[in-house]
């Protein structure tokens, strides 16, 4: 007897083919079988009639890793369809820690509703204390370039002998417990100062292991080609195989006529010579960034906590107007009304407001309300986000469409309730995937049903070395999600983020339902995924 029978659905098994009838049986954390199953016994039958049938999603660009320790059940990505969040991306991470590391990580944390303590110090101790506690879906992960130079002391360009020694080892430490490769984010704090050297040798550390180099670049708006130019300098130090996170250029900040086709050109000749990279995209028009990403280096110099003491003084507040024209660059052309707050503790009142919005509640500028808010954060002064209007639809579509890319929220599970609920109010938590099946398949066509799948699913699982992952076949890991496609509805939106999306009914991962009948059974069967031959 088998454990579980779903039928008469209509099954997109993530391999890109169209789509047909079928039932899949599923006995323990495995698919028995796919095809007519009328007349096989089994504990439970899920009726599946006018419904789609596919691989649980797997999340190519995540940052649960900050808030599974808050909200373990993962509420707002499973509740998707989401069984996979690939997680480490950007340089961002709190694993590993050192005490030269861990008070800032430990902000960060008890911003994101993590009361608990924080004992770990390497990257497989942070997964292990994951494991204790459970969760939801599963995860494979990065190890964050940030994090490993915050916790070797490094924040400048200069680094000591033992510093690099440190680096090194963490890296390698991080390989050896199961990290897909190394990710860096060389728009924030510490990473940006980080020279070619010290990025090469830790990329041929992970290049040893066979891991994948992941970047979010340093630039992609005026310098995109020499920011992709050494993305893949560093990509060949790591053995050719490299990632390209949310590889996009923003709405009107001075790039090129043509730079986003240029630079995917670069990938594709690239690849025709024989280097194996893709790039990701999040779905949406709008994003989430951190703010202090906008600030001038020597602010940051002498660590977070130092550059939010400056921040109370005018002067430098006035210098940094004045230099603080990167990362989202249509703020210093004054466009804040494209900018909204996206989570700070100090201020949850303000959280969704625009910032000439928050302006107008604080008596100030939106250039001081910003500085205030950064300021109130202190040592997490790298912990506000805000939300941007980036792209234009033309942008998004072409972003999503483009067989290159992998799709990912680039954001955090969260909830609609408890301390997470006042730091996450942006759609990307709520309503990503659901938007590429609602929006990009269903209302714009800019993909089918099928390659929208594959592309959430085996795509992800094969660039990954996720085995058994991302299909829907005999013997393939029962992560399953029973999706209402005509019903599939976002509800979270920019002025009302905190809602789940609707029509997906149910959700097995590793054969056990966490979703069933549109809500979460409270189940954690999920499991850290190391690539295969790690």
């Amino acid at each position: 007897m088998l454990d579980l029978v779903i039928r008469n659905g209509l099954v997109v098994d993530g391999s890109g083919s169209t789509p047909f009838p079928a039932d899949i049986g599923i006995e323990g954390d495995r698919i028995a079988a796919v095809g007519a199953l009328s007349d096989a016994s089994a504990a439970r039958v899920i009726d599946a009639t006018g419904r789609i049938v596919t691989p649980g999603f797997i999340d190519t660009h995540s940052h649960t890793d900050f808030t599974v320790l808050g909200n373990p059940t993962q509420e707002s990505t499973v509740r998707q369809g989401v069984t996979t969040e690939v997680v480490g991306n950007c340089g961002i991470g709190c694993y590993p820690l050192s005490e030269l590391s861990r008070s800032a990580a430990v902000d960060r944390l008890r911003g994101l509703a993590y009361d608990g303590p924080v004992e770990w110090r390497s990257f497989g101790d942070f997964w292990t204390t994951v494991a204790r506690a459970g969760t939801s879906a599963n995860f494979a992960s990065f190890v964050p370039h940030n994090a490993v130079r915050a916790a070797a002391g490094v924040r400048g360009p200069e680094f000591e002998a033992d510093q690099l020694r440190r680096m090194v080892a963490d890296v390698e430490e991080a390989m050896e417990a199961g990290a897909i490769g190394l990710s860096t984010g060389l728009e924030f704090e510490p990473g940006r100062l980080a020279t070619a050297d010290e990025l090469r040798v830790l990329a041929q550390t992970v290049g040893r292991h066979h891991g994948i180099y992941v970047s979010h670049m340093r630039n992609r708006d005026v310098a995109i080609a020499a920011a992709l130019d050494e993305f893949l300098d560093l990509t060949r130090a790591a053995g050719g195989r490299g990632q390209c996170s949310h590889l996009n250029v923003r709405h009107n900040t001075g790039a090129p006529e043509g730079a986003w086709s240029r630079a995917v050109e670069r990938l594709e000749r690239e690849r025709a010579a024989g280097m194996d990279v893709f790039a990701d995209a999040t779905p949406m028009r709008t994003g989430d960034g951190t703010m202090a990403a906008i600030l001038p280096p020597w602010l940051m110099a002498d660590g977070p906590a130092v550059a939010a003491e400056r921040l109370r003084d005018v002067d430098v507040r006035r210098r940094a107007r004045d230099d603080g024209d990167r990362y989202w660059r249509f703020i210093a052309a004054g466009e804040w009304h494209r900018v909204r707050l996206l989570g700070s503790p100090e201020y949850p009142d303000l959280c969704g407001l625009t910032f000439p919005e928050i302006a107008k509640q604080l008596g100030c500028d939106e250039w001081d309300a910003f500085f205030d808010i950064l300021v109130a954060a202190g040592e997490n002064i790298e912990g506000p986000g805000m939300i941007g209007e980036l792209f234009t639809e033309e942008m998004s579509v072409g972003h999503v469409s483009h067989p290159l890319f992998l799709l990912g929220a680039d954001t955090m599970s969260a909830r609609v309730d408890g301390p997470l609920s006042l730091q996450t109010r942006h759609p990307l938590h709520f309503a990503a995937h659901t938007h590429i099946l609602v929006h990009h398949v269903r209302e714009v066509g800019a993909l089918s049903l099928e390659e929208a799948v594959r592309k959430m699913t085996s795509m992800v699982a094969d660039r990954f070395g996720l085995r058994d992952r991302g299909r829907l076949r005999t013997g393939a890991f029962a992560d399953v999600a029973v999706i209402d496609f005509e019903g599939l509805a976002e509800v979270s939106t920019i002025e009302r983020p905190l809602a789940y999306a609707r029509g997906v009914e149910h959700v097995l991962v590793n054969g056990v339902a966490v979703v069933d009948d549109a809500d979460h059974t409270g189940a954690r069967p999920g499991r850290f995924l190391a690539p295969s031959g790690a």
